[in-house]
């Protein structure tokens, strides 16, 4: 039987009080959390973490974990190369842009999904488990993005649908499988 190697570069995980200039070669400020593809570096504010630890409640740890996970699946994404896939797509169809960005980001959250299939957290916890979906359910761009036209949640709301995200994540978290994150290789994500 063949065996296949897969080399993983490691990725940071570093708490600031705000993402500054110098963080990520001047592409990001404020409170994150953010990937950095250049430093291979996910940036959480802790202002921001806190307010949202605030706001989710009891479901704190499962939201910082689903935020820091979609980090890491930019991560991935990097590692694949689509970071130049998605620029190349932008500069081919600007028109496009959005629905790309919503694909690329739809598609963190799926590699968010795989990342946490086989922590001990998901696999054991009917709680945490509920608390992560209930987190999901209040950070789609319909609810984020509320009482705005549809035109503007189009070209806004660029992370997807609480329905969206949703099953995309879940995609993920229940294959553990890359490759089931194929956002751009469906007619509707």
């Amino acid at each position: 039987m063949a065996t296949r190697s897969v080399e993983v570069a490691s990725v940071s995980v570093r708490f600031v009080s705000r993402l500054a200039p110098d963080n990520c070669y001047g592409l990001y400020t404020g409170d994150g959390p953010a990937y950095c593809s250049g430093n291979r570096t996910v940036f959480v504010g802790t202002a921001t973490a806190n307010r949202l630890m605030a706001k989710f409640g009891r479901q704190a740890e499962a939201g910082m974990t689903f935020l820091i996970g979609h980090e890491i699946g930019h991560h991935i994404q990097n590692l694949n190369g689509r970071f130049h896939v998605l620029s190349q797509a932008i500069y081919s169809s600007p028109d496009e842009a959005p629905d790309y960005v919503r694909r690329f980001e739809l598609q963190a959250d799926c590699l968010a999904g795989v990342w946490i299939h086989d922590s001990p957290a998901w696999a054991t916890s009917d709680q945490f488990r509920a608390d992560l979906l209930a987190v999901l359910a209040d950070i789609g761009d319909d609810k984020l993005l509320a009482g705005q036209p549809e035109a503007k949640l189009r070209r806004v709301g660029l992370h997807g649908t609480t329905e969206q995200r949703t099953r995309w994540f879940l995609r993920g978290a229940q294959t553990g499988d890359v490759e089931a994150c194929d956002t751009f290789g469906v007619s509707q994500p």
